[in-house]
């Protein structure tokens, strides 16, 4: 038999076919051509994503309730922040090597590339 549903189901849960509850607050799913599932790309708006910035500059990382805090002003899941903030992490390590690079070169000591 079916898993029964609660009296009183959480909006914030739904049942999948398979009986399971899924968590509406994580990231919307697309299920592609293919068969798999694909996650939907985040769309940031600008004060969004001024404010996750001005966030970077004074500490890289974010973590408990700091992060849970932020989603919730940005209207955001703590994942998208946490997601964020891992990929802006790489990008600030990528533009540090470039601008340690290019001192380098200017100094007639150029690395080689990876």
């Amino acid at each position: 038999t079916p898993p029964r549903a609660p009296l009183h189901p959480d909006p914030l849960l739904s049942p999948s076919p398979a009986g399971f509850l899924i968590s509406k607050c994580s990231f919307p799913i697309l299920k592609a051509k293919t068969g798999k599932a694909k996650r939907v790309r985040t769309i940031f708006t600008s004060d969004q994503l001024a404010r996750l910035e001005k966030e970077f500059a004074r500490q890289q990382y974010m973590v408990g309730t700091e992060r849970c805090l932020l989603a919730s002003s940005l209207h955001l899941t703590e994942e998208q922040v946490k997601v964020w903030f891992q990929n802006r992490r790489i990008k600030w390590r990528k533009q540090s090597l470039e601008q340690q690079q290019a001192k380098l070169a200017k100094m007639g000591l150029a690395t080689p590339q990876r």
